[in-house]
């Protein structure tokens, strides 16, 4: 009784018997059979790295169906190596828009690469190590104000100062000349305390 190899059952037979034809055309057919597999692309390979021929194949296949994004191993993909090759080295990506997704233009990361913390003209303005970024003096209402231009025009909190402004009193039909009615003293919350025509309110947090 012959004995068989391991994995395809080929028949090996003993150096006790004669030859015999038969035996060498059953292996060529298992053999032939062998090397025309039915290759499937479902299976994924395992952590194992030996297989028979068939299987070995389909993870292959199932690898390159993986790759490609196609729904079979043997569909050609929809943009090849090349053509992502070609299409990097051009330069010819459409830039993002606010209507539609994109690359990021050089312009663009020009402006993200010179932001600054500084008070420089036509950057953007990123914080520094301690969340702080620098402005110049307003010189719009609604320009951002800067420490300086606070602390040259305003009186700090707790400061002594002279009036140095001409005090424009109020008027109305209920009183016949300007004055200035009540000093009001705000002193905590969000909210001015109640006040009158000619009341003059200070905010003294």
């Amino acid at each position: 009784m012959p004995k068989t190899t391991t994995n395809y059952s080929f028949k090996k037979p003993l150096y006790s018997e004669n030859a015999d034809v038969a035996v060498l055309n059953e292996n060529m057919d298992v053999l032939d059979d062998i090397l025309t597999p039915t290759v499937s692309s479902n299976i994924p390979p395992p952590t194992v790295s030996k297989g028979k021929v068939s299987e070995v194949l389909g993870w292959i296949a199932n690898r390159i169906k993986a790759i490609t994004g196609q729904s079979s191993w043997y569909t050609d993909p929809s943009v090849t190596l090349e053509d992502c090759k070609a299409h990097m080295q051009s330069g010819s990506h459409t830039n993002a828009t606010v209507a539609a997704a994109g690359f990021m233009s050089a312009a663009d990361k020009q402006k993200l690469d010179y932001a600054t913390n500084e008070y420089t003209s036509s950057r953007l303005m990123i914080r520094d190590s301690n969340g702080r970024a620098k402005v110049q003096a307003p010189s719009d209402s609604y320009d951002i104000a800067n420490k300086s231009y606070v602390d040259n025009n305003f009186v700090p909190k707790n400061t002594a100062s002279t009036l140095n402004a001409v005090l424009t009193a109020y008027s109305n039909t209920s009183y016949t000349t300007k004055q200035v009615r009540n000093i009001v003293i705000w002193t905590s919350g969000d909210t001015p305390p109640s006040t009158s025509n000619g009341d003059i309110v200070i905010k003294v947090f």
